[in-house]
């Protein structure tokens, strides 16, 4: 029995393409296994804490982390144990909870939110299709210049084309126009981690932001819809609260006023105030890891090679992170067996996976037309 066959009742391994192995041996904190799928509460997602980003969990622990050796045994990374009971390998909830994390520049609580019964009042009358809520408190004082929020891949991704590149960097574009991108290319031997990187000032990326003092601090719920406010900056925002009393002007405004670097010098995040972040978008549907553009679906595993989508927040240039969450799909594993019929949750309907399967297919039959 090899040592594959012999941890696949707890742990699946990675889908990865063999031109990027270098990179997961290279980089012992790629994962190449993840939890048996069986085991995500949120099936066929799995969100969880990013291993060793954060140095102190509160409630859900990564026992058995994401690295599995070929040779003699598994190796895992152990976190502290909290003495609360243990999650799927650190997984977090979806939809219905709200989960608490540390690191050590950030202690605060999140919710992540997606169209389902029990967040139809958030999503009603909007044309998102995601959100992420954080909020907590800063641990040292930070400059707005230095906090950066977005995506980083351990290793290359996949070309996904001219057409779709351009699209996503636009996307990207779009949510932050001080946004810092890098793309390296699949043949690259630098082997620099994290080179392929999109990242923007926090504070001109965020949907929505609100500081608060504690006692006034609103209570994360799958429902709640945060409102724009950081009249405790003073200056320019307390003006910008008189001027746009419509809450989506403001957010413009906001974000428009952090494109520019001398005034992300001029503020900080300090350390007594709550701050809310709301990150939600229009295009990337994070139940099924796929990207809607002009009415076509593009699945977004297939160029990740083995890589996780990242919700994160971090000191630019540098590894210390304020939070840093994975979320990963089922069809990123050998574990995505299309015959099995294991009832999985998308949008709060229960599906088998020959129904995924069937309206993958009508999905890629469409696609072929279109180039036809």
């Amino acid at each position: 029995m090899t040592d594959r066959q012999r941890i696949s009742e707890d742990v699946v391994h990675v889908k990865t393409d063999p031109k990027f192995e270098k990179w997961a041996n290279e980089h012992g904190f790629c994962p190449n296994a993840l939890p048996h799928p069986e085991k995500w509460p949120a099936r066929p997602l799995l969100f969880r804490l990013s291993p060793g980003c954060h140095d102190v969990p509160v409630e859900s622990v990564c026992k058995a982390w994401g690295r599995f050796e070929e040779n003699n045994k598994s190796r895992y990374l152990e976190l502290n144990k909290t003495g609360e009971e243990e999650t799927a390998q650190g997984s977090l909830p979806v939809n219905t909870h709200t989960f608490k994390f540390e690191t050590s520049l950030f202690v605060g609580t999140g919710i992540l939110r997606l169209p389902s019964e029990a967040t139809k009042d958030y999503f009603a009358g909007k044309h998102r299709k995601s959100s992420i809520l954080i909020q907590g408190k800063f641990k040292k004082k930070l400059s707005f210049r230095s906090v950066y929020t977005g995506q980083e891949f351990c290793h290359p991704v996949k070309s996904p084309g001219y057409l779709l590149t351009k699209a996503a960097l636009s996307l990207f574009k779009t949510l932050s126009p001080s946004m810092e991108a890098n793309i390296v290319a699949e043949n690259d031997k630098t082997m620099i981690p994290n080179a392929t990187h999109f990242m923007s000032p926090l504070a001109g990326t965020a949907s929505v932001i609100q500081v608060t003092d504690e006692k006034n601090a609103p209570k994360l719920s799958p429902t709640i819809r945060i409102v724009e406010d950081l009249t405790s900056l003073g200056g320019d925002f307390t003006e910008s609260m008189k001027k746009y009393p419509d809450m989506e002007k403001r957010i413009v405004w906001r974000r428009k006023f952090f494109q520019k670097i001398k005034n992300l010098q001029q503020y900080e995040f300090d350390t007594k105030k709550v701050w809310t972040f709301d990150f939600y978008n229009d295009k990337l549907l994070m139940d099924e890891l796929k990207l809607a553009i002009l009415g076509s679906k593009y699945d977004v595993t297939r160029y990740l090679a083995g890589q996780p989508l990242r919700i994160l927040s971090k000191i630019r240039g540098t590894d210390d992170y304020l939070w840093n969450f994975e979320l990963w799909h089922e069809r990123q594993t050998e574990a995505w067996d299309e015959s099995k019929k294991n009832k999985v949750v998308i949008n709060g309907s229960p599906r088998t996976s020959e129904e995924l399967k069937l309206a993958w297919q009508k999905e890629e039959a469409e696609k072929e037309k279109l180039k036809q």
